[in-house]
């Protein structure tokens, strides 16, 4: 199989279809961040995955019609301001009997117990930072209209959601508030020092084992396209 992982990161899910895929597929990680695809070639090679290739490029532009047996992205058009665009592009990049399958969140669903501060700052202003850049936190909801009017027809749907009370998965609120606090400030949806007051308050009931984080909804959709 031909495979395609847009907006890849680092290669964390590459490398997850690069072993389903086995020898014999191929998988590319399409990125704009050049430094993450350079740890994603380090880590292919260290796990011996020489079925891996990381391009760098931005998902705008990108287009390669009937080429892929399977496309995929994750947690990537909450962060575009056309998503159906791409996923239109998307779908004539799906070859005959190939797969689209896509996943993204809905923000609304944040919830942790007991009530944290720290918590509370990243569910309010994650969203507002991801709507100041051009984004919409509640993608997931959106996204069977969304592949309706890509003219994908009668997408398969899924909600799947988690909780955690120990392990790395429950620290996502943090390393999110971590990754988007400098985006955070120069929006001005609040100070450097309130951020940092957040980080640690939120670190510190991440890491109490008695309390539990749950993650965004996640919204997973896939459609195969006929054989010819």
């Amino acid at each position: 199989m031909r495979c395609l992982d847009l907006g890849c990161g680092g290669g964390e899910v590459t490398f997850e279809i690069a072993r389903l895929v086995g020898a014999a597929g191929h998988v590319t990680g399409v990125d704009m961040d050049e430094v993450k695809l350079s740890l994603g070639r380090a880590a292919a090679e260290e796990q011996g995955l020489a079925n891996v290739e990381f391009r760098v490029g931005n998902v705008d532009d990108w287009d390669e019609p009937a080429t892929y047996d399977f496309v995929y992205c994750r947690f990537l058009l909450q962060h575009l301001s056309r998503p159906v665009d791409l996923l239109r592009r998307m779908w004539a990049a799906v070859a005959p009997g190939g797969v689209i399958a896509v996943e993204d969140a809905d923000f609304d669903g944040l919830f942790c117990h007991p009530p944290n501060d720290g918590f509370d700052l990243y569910a309010r202003l994650y969203p507002r930072v991801l709507e100041r850049r051009g984004g919409d936190a509640a993608s997931g909801r959106k996204l069977y209209r969304h592949f309706l009017e890509a003219g994908i027809p009668d997408p398969n749907l899924r909600l799947v959601q988690r909780a955690d009370a120990v392990g790395e998965a429950k620290t996502l609120s943090l390393s999110t508030l971590q990754a988007t606090a400098e985006a955070i400030v120069e929006e001005g949806l609040a100070s450097g020092d309130e951020v940092n007051a957040a980080l640690a308050d939120l670190a510190a009931f991440t890491a109490d084992p008695g309390t539990v984080v749950g993650d965004p909804r996640v919204f997973q959709l896939w459609r195969s396209r006929a054989a010819s």
